[in-house]
C-alpha cells in the first residue's frame, strides 16, 4: 500500500468534486458521470440532491457535495489561523490486489486515529478508473471543537510507517518503501499550526 504525500489546500468543494466526478481528457470535470464510490464518512452529513439530476446510465441520485463542503467549511471557520484546512490523502494498492470496501473503511478509521483526526470531518471515495485499486480521503484539519488536531509534521515519514503497518495487519502485498533523498528538518518551526505539509524545495522522494 502506498500513501502519497498529503496535499493541503483551501477548497473542500473543489477537492470533493475532483474525487467524486469523472474527469475528461482535458482534466475538466464531467458532472454527468461519477467515478468515486463513497466508502467512508464521519462527522459530516451525507445526502443526495433532491432534483432531476442523476448519474448517467443509472437511476442513482447524485451526492450533495455542496452540503458536505458547506458543513466542513463551517467547522474550518472555527479556527481562523489555519488558511488551508483541507487534507487530501490518496492510498493505492499494487495491480491485482483486491481490497473490499470494508477494509478501506477500516483503514480510513485507523488513518483518522493515527493522524489526530478522530473528531474531525472526513470523507473517502474509492476509484476504479485505473488498473489498481485506490481511494482518496478528504479530511478537515480542524476538529469539531475548532482545534487544529491534524498531525502534518513529518507526514512523509509517518505515512510510510502507517502503510507498512496496514500491509502487515491486513496481509496486503508489500510495496516498495519510500526513501528519503533530501530532507532538511524545519528547525525554526515548533508551532502546531503549520499551513504546509511539505515544502517541495526541501524534500524529494523516489521509490526503490
Amino acid at each position: 500500500m502506498i500513501g502519497k504525500v498529503a496535499s493541503i489546500g483551501t477548497s473542500f468543494l473543489g477537492t470533493l468534486e475532483y474525487c467524486y466526478y469523472a474527469t475528461r481528457s482535458n482534466r475538466s470535470l464531467d458532472r454527468s458521470q461519477v467515478r468515486g464510490e463513497l466508502v467512508y464518512f464521519q462527522h459530516v452529513p451525507v445526502s443526495t440532491i433532491n432534483d432531476s439530476r442523476q448519474i448517467k446510465g443509472t437511476k442513482e441520485a447524485l451526492l450533495n457535495l455542496e452540503k458536505m463542503a458547506e458543513r466542513m467549511q463551517r467547522t474550518a471557520n472555527l479556527n481562523h489561523r489555519i488558511e488551508k484546512p483541507v487534507w487530501h490523502q490518496a492510498f493505492s494498492f499494487p495491480v491485482g490486489e483486491k481490497i473490499n470496501t470494508e477494509t478501506m473503511a477500516e483503514i480510513c478509521q485507523l488513518f483518522a486515529q493515527r493522524f489526530g483526526m478522530e473528531n474531525n470531518q472526513l470523507v473517502a471515495f474509492r476509484h476504479a478508473d485505473k488498473d489498481h485499486n485506490h481511494f482518496h480521503i478528504i479530511a478537515n484539519r480542524i476538529s469539531l471543537d475548532g482545534k487544529n488536531t491534524a498531525k502534518t509534521r513529518f507526514n512523509f515519514l509517518e505515512m510510510g510507517r502507517f502503510c507498512r503497518e496496514m500491509e502487515q495487519h491486513y496481509e496486503l502485498t508489500p510495496t516498495t518503501q519510500m526513501k528519503r533523498v533530501i530532507w532538511k528538518e524545519q528547525q525554526s518551526s515548533d508551532t502546531k499550526d503549520v499551513t504546509e505539509t511539505i515544502d517541495s524545495k526541501r524534500l524529494k522522494v523516489c521509490f526503490g
